[in-house]
């Protein structure tokens, strides 16, 4: 129960962190080249798209077990989320598929690094010689 805590906050944190890092983004893409170019498009609605779709991936790839399956799932969210902007968008397709795929990537690694089942050796704390450390 409390591994599935540890994984679901993971995951939680992972996309409250992509709006962060969008909103980040954004600022910095404004102060550097003074505004969005693009005509025709609301790029709120781009940014609303992502972020739902890193929400189902990340859901999905919170309830797999294994990281290779979790690391290829990721990999399809970025490939659909370059297929959907590209060519007419080719800066929000880098910018977004980097940032959704990354902090996908990084939340899988942190469950590998905080939420995975220790095995029995872990739990023992046996070191190099053998014994058993209390």
């Amino acid at each position: 129960m409390i591994r599935w805590l540890k994984v679901v906050l993971i995951y939680g944190l992972a996309c409250f962190l992509f709006l962060l890092l969008n909103d980040y983004g954004v600022t910095l893409y404004k102060q550097r080249y003074g505004g969005f170019t693009a005509r025709g498009v609301v790029s709120g609605s781009i940014v609303w798209l992502v972020f739902y779709t890193l929400i189902v991936f990340s859901t999905v790839i919170a309830l797999l077990p294994r990281w290779k399956i979790k690391v290829l799932l990721n990999a399809a969210m970025v490939a659909l989320i370059l297929y959907w902007l590209l060519p007419e968008h080719p800066v929000r397709a880098g910018f977004f598929s980097c940032l959704a795929g990354g902090v996908t990537l990084l939340a899988i690694g942190l469950e590998q690094l905080f939420a995975r089942p220790r095995s029995s050796a872990a739990r023992q704390n046996i070191d190099v010689a053998g014994q058993v450390n209390t």
